[in-house]
Formats: structure tokens, sequence, C-alpha cells
């Protein structure tokens, strides 16, 4: 019966983190808005989507991008600007890894930093620095404009 209990605790125990974690989003099985959590496996490529939990029309880049107007990705000539709720940083591991996402075209306005590797399953909440620019303290949510690669978050 002292096994039994001992069984139990431990098997609670290991199961309270699982509880507890966000885990790994994936387009399957949503998650509820968490922050960020682990991107899919890496290709190069930033992701958005116009739909929380990489759902609806997306977009891809491989490189640094000007404006959102146009993208690779599920329909030619895409315009996600202003209308990404999801993104996913599968660059590759190493120099210009991390994804810098800007408020207005060209790389200006107020920004935010994309780590390489995580995904950001609803951008509600989510907000550009205060740093004295144009969209500071701006919900992300429909609000990125432009990006590039960077060395650090």
């Amino acid at each position: 019966m002292k096994k039994l209990g001992r069984l139990i605790a431990a098997a609670g125990l290991t199961a309270l983190p699982l509880l507890l974690s966000t885990g790994t989003a994936q387009a399957a099985a949503p998650q509820e808005p968490a922050g960020p959590s682990v991107a899919a496996a890496p290709d190069g490529y930033l992701y958005a989507w116009v739909n929380i939990n990489r759902g609806g029309d997306w977009c891809r880049w491989l490189n640094n991008d000007d404006n959102w107007n146009t993208c690779s990705g599920s329909k030619a000539s895409f315009d996600m600007r202003n209308k990404a709720s999801s993104l996913d940083n599968r660059g590759f591991a190493g120099s210009y890894e991390d994804v810098d996402l800007f408020y207005s075209p060209s790389q200006q306005g107020s920004s935010n930093c994309l780590p390489n590797g995580y995904y950001l399953n609803n951008l509600a909440g989510i907000y550009f620095r205060w740093d004295g620019k144009p969209g500071q303290g701006q919900t992300m949510n429909d609000n990125i404009a432009s990006h590039k690669w960077s060395n650090a978050c």
C-alpha cells in the first residue's frame, strides 16, 4: 500500500509540470494566449498568420521586408501589412536569427523582437516598446508593417 501511494504521488508530480506549462503550440491543437512558445522546426523563414493559432491566410519571408504589403505564402501577392495575429520564427540558429518587427514600413517606428525558435500564437496583449517612436505601446496584433533579421533581441 505504501508503494502504491508513492507511485501515485510520483505520477502526480511528473504530470504537474505538464499541466502548468503552456506547451508547444501546434496547428492541430490551438493554445490559449500565453506568450511565446517553441516554434516549429527551423526552415529559415519568419511566418505570420491572419488569425491566432496559425489560422487563416499566411505569409513567410526568408529575408528582411520593408513593407508587408506582399509576401510568399498561402496566396500569391497577399497583403499581410497590419493583419498578422500570430507569428513563428523558424530561422536558423546563429547570426541574424532573431526578428525585429516594426510598426511602420521601412523598419521604422516602434519595434519588438521575436527570438529565434519562438512562436506567438496570439499577438493581442503583446505590445511595441515604449521608445518615443510612432506606434509605441500599441498592440502588435494587426499592426506589423515590416521586419528585419537581427543578432539579438
